[in-house]
């Protein structure tokens, strides 16, 4: 077995070798011209051990990282996800008739720029919703709403842009963490014929994808339901749930009718009185919702007790030491989740 071996264990070996080689004619003092190059050699062989160590750390998936993990997942047939273009809806003012052209740039103040993907024509209102995408990839082109204003190149008969809604689906290139859980999920769940783990592997090789829910024969023979989340554990937009479906459409067996749809929210509201602490109402929140996110579709139903766990573990977050009369939805009892929800905590009362 490959161990890691030190400059002053390589050093020693070093010596020991050039004196079975030379005898007692061998001057090992340091500072010596022996010593000196036995020791720079040895300098250099600990750096290859290091190097031999981060070889075998690449060659296995769990401890491989970057490109090396790329490459092993390739092996499998698993490819990274790209990062993606956002999409937004623009709101643009103008002379009646124009045509606004595809291609058309528009921007926010600090340079994001966004190109319209269809070519409109401005109604008798004075005003057309255009839809575009961003020129730059990755999840910081998710502009806010509102921030869409500038006209970078003038486009005749158009004087005003905005964005009313946020921009969506803009993605990062897919981590290293979720790279080997789909790797993992594939070489240990045998995919064949258009079985669950099959449908699973289509939708997570769509960028922007998170968790995934499968059920078959959902509406009779030959029927599949495919639930999804986005890359972030949200509601998955219109679009991605779309690319999902057709690129399913691509890749599955004939026969079956498939479905794809988003999660939906099932909003909480949380009422407890702090006992000890002083609660942080925004704290409870992210806390229990981070939790929703990471166990995604791994419970039928909104622990009670796992809640109150939940605000105590996180005190740091939520600022509760010791609370009493713990209220989900105005009850006491567990709350049931259908096989699409995921329960999302929206308001958080404290009672003085």
């Amino acid at each position: 077995m490959f161990e890691m071996e030190t400059k002053k264990n390589i050093l020693e070996r070093l010596k020991n070798y050039y004196t079975e080689v030379a005898g007692d004619k061998v001057n090992l003092v340091e500072g010596g011209f022996i010593w000196d190059m036995l020791s720079s050699n040895s300098n250099e062989f600990e750096k290859v051990y290091a190097e031999l160590a981060l070889v075998i750390e690449a060659a296995f998936p769990q401890t491989s990282w970057g490109d090396w993990l790329t490459k092993k997942a390739e092996e499998h047939g698993v490819i990274r996800r790209e990062a993606t273009n956002a999409n937004v809806v623009l709101t643009i003012t103008g002379q009646v008739g124009i045509i606004v052209p595809k291609g058309a740039l528009f921007s926010t103040n600090d340079g994001k720029n966004f190109l319209t993907t269809e070519s409109k024509k401005i109604e008798n209102s004075g005003i057309v919703d255009i839809r575009a995408q961003s020129q730059d990839i990755g999840a910081n082109c998710n502009v806010d709403a509102g921030t869409i204003t500038k006209i970078p190149v003038s486009i005749y008969g158009v004087v005003a842009v905005t964005n009313k809604n946020a921009a969506y689906d803009g993605f990062d290139e897919e981590d290293d963490e979720t790279l080997l859980k789909r790797l993992l999920f594939k070489a240990r769940n045998p995919a064949t014929s258009g079985n669950n783990n099959h449908y699973i592997i289509w939708a997570t090789e769509v960028a922007g994808v998170g968790e995934v829910r499968v059920i078959d024969l959902w509406n009779g023979n030959g029927t599949v339901k495919v639930i999804i989340t986005d890359a972030n554990n949200n509601i998955a937009s219109e679009d991605l749930v779309e690319k999902v479906y057709e690129y399913i459409e691509e890749q599955r067996t004939i026969g079956a009718t498939v479905t794809v749809v988003s999660v939906t929210e099932l909003k909480l509201s949380i009422e407890l009185k702090v006992t000890n602490g002083t609660a942080n109402t925004e704290g409870i929140k992210e806390a229990i919702n981070n939790y929703f996110k990471q166990n995604v579709f791994e419970s039928k139903y909104v622990s009670y007790a796992l809640i109150g766990s939940i605000i105590l573990q996180n005190a740091a977050t939520t600022g509760v030491l010791d609370y009493e009369d713990l209220k989900i939805n105005n009850d006491v009892k567990n709350i049931s989740l259908t096989d699409e929800q995921l329960p999302v905590v929206s308001e958080v009362n404290i009672i003085e």
